[in-house]
């Protein structure tokens, strides 16, 4: 099952919007945090 998430992160007092996806499958536990890190122009 795989599923996506809306929320914010906070930068300073500034609000940005994530988008956080959420992958559920049988087998051996695992976490991983993968991520694209950009600052803006």
């Amino acid at each position: 099952m795989i599923t996506r998430a809306y929320t914010v992160a906070f930068q300073g007092i500034q609000a940005r919007q994530v988008e956080v996806q959420c992958a559920v499958t049988a087998g051996m536990l695992a976490f991983s945090i993968v991520g694209f890190n950009c600052k803006p122009l």
